[in-house]
């Protein structure tokens, strides 16, 4: 469930209320407000509904020709709970959530702040602890930290969208989860002393096997909003983060066999690759089900299939 605010002029208010009602919204709020620097006296268009009917008021106000150009802005909030007289049934029925909710949500969890470094590094050297005393509690609560599954989804979905700003801002984060994973177990090595304990590294073909069900449940998971994303994302740190960390231990504690390192480092590369390919592969289905389909527009924006 949603509510979706428009700010706009008023002479567009009637065709933002005209696209309501034909997404099937019964109740349309308008009120005046006053913007500070416009001189003018705007209004807000503000529906609550559940989570197709915002959808597709948001496509077809982002498609529309007429408020295309208009100066107005689009908000979206995700809601526990709305009582009305809506049947509570399709009141709560799931839906993915409109597409400004989940491409923004790629973008503000693959920026590189304080807090985003902070969290990567926690996890990697609880992830460093776990595997040189191969501690599965450790290794849990350490997927629980590290950032990885959005920032390469935010990749995935780059790609399938020709984005390249995005591809390069998900890139960023990936590599910094990456080094901070290396850096965390070479200095976990360095204090705690070796032998790395953990040995529960799968083979290339198993590691494509599960990575391909992570990238894949990741990527239909966005199908609707009943899924439990966090999860996943449990589940791709493990099957990422441990690669590098592990590979940072070893340069302190002693490198192991040529054959053994390159093979670690081509599944770390496998499960990368697999999971980024595989959900992209999961979003190309998506467009093809009924009431799934986005097409892409500029600046972020959406257009609904046809």
């Amino acid at each position: 469930m949603h509510e979706i605010r428009a700010t706009l002029p008023p002479e567009h208010v009637e065709k933002a209320t005209q696209l309501a009602r034909e997404a099937g919204i019964d109740r349309v709020a308008v009120s005046d407000i006053y913007l500070s620097g416009a001189n003018a006296k705007w209004r807000v268009l503000s529906v609550e509904t559940s989570t197709p009917k915002a959808r597709a008021f948001v496509e077809a106000f982002l498609a529309s020709a007429d408020l295309r150009g208009a100066d107005s802005s689009l908000t979206s909030r995700e809601l526990r709970a709305i009582v009305n007289r809506d049947d509570i049934s399709s009141l709560t029925r799931p839906l993915s959530e409109p597409f400004p909710d989940f491409i923004q949500d790629l973008w503000q969890l693959s920026h590189l702040t304080i807090s985003y470094i902070a969290r990567a590094a926690a996890g990697a050297i609880l992830l460093a602890t776990g595997i040189l005393d191969d501690n599965a509690v450790s290794i849990v609560v350490a997927a629980l930290f590290l950032p990885f599954l959005s920032q390469v989804l935010a990749v995935s979905f780059g790609l399938w969208s020709r984005d390249g700003r995005l591809i390069l801002h998900g890139l960023k984060a990936v590599g910094a989860s990456t080094m901070l994973a290396f850096i965390a177990g070479a200095l976990v090595a360095a204090i705690q002393g070796g032998p790395i304990h953990f040995m529960a590294f799968k083979g290339p073909l198993a590691s494509f096997a599960i990575s391909a069900v992570i990238g894949i449940t990741a990527g239909l998971s966005n199908a609707d909003d009943t899924g439990r994303r966090y999860l996943i994302g449990v589940a791709a740190a493990v099957q990422l983060a441990i690669f590098p960390v592990w590979l940072g231990a070893t340069t302190v504690v002693g490198l192991p066999p040529e054959e053994v390192l390159w093979a670690r480092v081509g599944s770390f590369l496998i499960n990368l690759g697999t999971i980024c390919l595989s959900a992209v592969a999961a979003f190309a289905i998506l467009q093809r089900l009924p009431g799934h389909g986005w097409i892409q527009a500029k600046s972020g924006h959406a257009e609904p299939q046809r």
